[in-house]
């Protein structure tokens, strides 16, 4: 069974992480996998939207395989955040509306992620979302940083780098980090409501409007990788 599994539902394409005795954790297996998904959802031309899910209620995505990270070289560990950088990115930018329904625990690694979608509804009563790169003392590279700097309240952003702070998702909501959150059974419908609304955009002028918005993050890829 593969780690990530894609299905269509009407006009919303349906990524579901799919190993929740890792935490959907980021390690080879994942972002190889997540390579493929967004290879398929780049080749995407028709007006369509894009949700991000977990097949686990405990964890949305925890960020990297701590084992696999303990076991890198420094040349390694480098390699590791120029993947991720690419694989975030090219999520960032995708041109189809993207919603994560972030359904338990999105820290570290797995908040950047979600930072990188276009949208975030979050379960009420369960799973927390932080930056807990300050306590594992693993800092962001500068892509990743802008990265988590596309969430919209960018005062609660610099509180959540430099404290590591956890935010349920009713105070998430509140703080402006994810734009909704309800409890679980409402989760998934409520996330294919607002896919399906999206879907109906112009897709290319939704993406001319995505790229503007993110325009800090397009300048720094180019910079950092001299593009």
């Amino acid at each position: 069974m593969s780690v990530i599994e894609i299905e269509k539902k009407g006009d919303v394409f349906i990524v579901t992480l799919n190993s929740p005795e890792t935490g959907n954790a980021i390690n080879p297996e994942m972002l190889s996998a997540q390579r493929e998904i967004l290879t398929e959802l780049e080749a995407v031309k028709d007006n369509s939207a894009v949700i991000v899910c977990s097949s686990g209620p405990k964890s949305w995505c925890v960020g990297l395989d701590i084992e696999w990270l303990a076991g890198q070289s420094v040349e390694e560990f480098e390699q590791t955040f120029r993947e991720l950088e690419e694989v975030y990115g090219r999520w960032a930018l995708l041109a189809l509306p993207t919603v994560a329904c972030i359904s338990g625990h999105c820290m570290a690694g797995g908040a950047i992620f979600a930072s990188a979608l276009d949208f975030r509804v979050m379960r009420s009563d369960r799973g927390w979302f932080a930056f807990t790169e300050i306590d594992v003392k693993i800092p962001l590279s500068p892509i990743l940083y802008e990265i988590a700097d596309l969430l919209p309240n960018k005062l609660v952003v610099r509180n959540l780098l430099l404290t590591g702070r956890r935010l349920g998702g009713e105070e998430a909501q509140k703080l402006g980090i994810v734009d909704e959150s309800h409890l679980q059974e409402n989760l998934l419908p409520r996330a294919l409501e607002i896919s399906e609304e999206l879907a109906q955009k112009d897709l290319k002028t939704y993406n001319v409007m995505k790229q503007l918005l993110k325009q800090n993050l397009v300048k720094k890829i180019k910079e950092v990788h001299q593009l």
